[in-house]
């Protein structure tokens, strides 16, 4: 049974790296277009069964769970799009022979404040959540997420390697 769940995820993340490597439209704005976003709803849906299967939630754990959850993420996004904005902005400010130390003092507290807003948001999520699943399961989610995080990086980065050496073979 354990063997099937890692196949089925094996092929979920080959069939992502499939869809990833496949040429199709340019990407379209800074977020990478409809490619990235379909590969972020097939990443996403993945996430979802297997952190059903791995905290091990009931149908009425997860209908009281998930809203939280999904409020959650989309407050992580929002605080990652913050972050990325101000870092912009510290970036323009530190280029820019005009810019007083006032506006770069506050522009880089901003950023230095992100982490204080991410761990706020963790809590919040992590009280609302301690009414719908016990503290074992609690620390299941915690493990799911961090190994989930990882195996995605790995991912990434083994499929930017990929992507990397196919160029430089197409180019030999």
């Amino acid at each position: 049974m354990k063997i099937t769940k890692y196949l089925v995820m094996a092929i979920m993340i080959v069939s992502a790296g499939v869809t990833l490597a496949q040429p199709g439209p340019p990407p379209m704005g800074p977020e990478g277009g409809p490619m990235r976003e379909k590969l972020r709803e097939r990443i996403n849906t993945m996430k979802v069964w297997k952190l059903t299967e791995e905290v091990g939630l009931t149908p009425q754990q997860s209908e009281k769970f998930f809203p939280i959850y999904n409020k959650f993420q989309k407050a992580m996004d929002d605080i990652e799009m913050k972050r990325g904005e101000l870092v912009d902005r510290l970036e323009s400010l530190a280029d820019s022979q005009s810019a007083s130390n006032k506006d770069i003092a506050e522009a880089m507290a901003a950023v230095n404040d992100i982490p204080r807003q991410m761990l706020a948001e963790r809590d919040k999520f992590i009280k609302d959540i301690s009414t719908i699943l016990p503290l074992q399961q609690q620390a299941k989610l915690v493990v799911f997420e961090e190994r989930f995080k990882q195996r995605l990086q790995e991912f990434i980065r083994d499929m930017r390697q990929d992507n990397r050496g196919g160029r430089m073979r197409d180019n030999q």
